[in-house]
């Protein structure tokens, strides 16, 4: 809904209250760690994503979007690849997490 609206920052407060209730569910950081993806704040973004691995190492979702931000800092673009292969293969031993509508 967020992204139809452009209401990032809203979307950032409850994404963070929710983490407070739910601190080991992997789904809200990635949710989270998007929002910051999209508006451009891509450390804030990587630190979500990472700790979603922390909690679910199997977790291709989270190493695609970790590349992701990762690439789109410039700086990060050698460990960004390395994601996106730990990505496709988890993705080929089918632990994508959850459904983010890449395909």
């Amino acid at each position: 809904m967020y992204r139809k609206t452009g209401e990032y920052s809203e979307a950032l407060k409850l994404f963070t209250r929710v983490i407070v209730k739910l601190p080991n569910d992997k789904s809200v950081y990635l949710e989270r760690g998007l929002v910051y993806q999209e508006m451009g704040n891509h450390n804030y973004a990587i630190n979500d994503f990472k700790k979603a691995i922390e909690i679910d190492p199997g977790s291709s979702l989270a190493y695609f979007h970790i590349g992701t931000s990762k690439l789109k800092t410039r700086s990060l673009v050698r460990e960004a690849i390395e994601d996106f292969t730990k990505s496709e293969s988890l993705d080929q031993s089918g632990n994508a997490g959850i459904d983010d509508g890449r395909g």
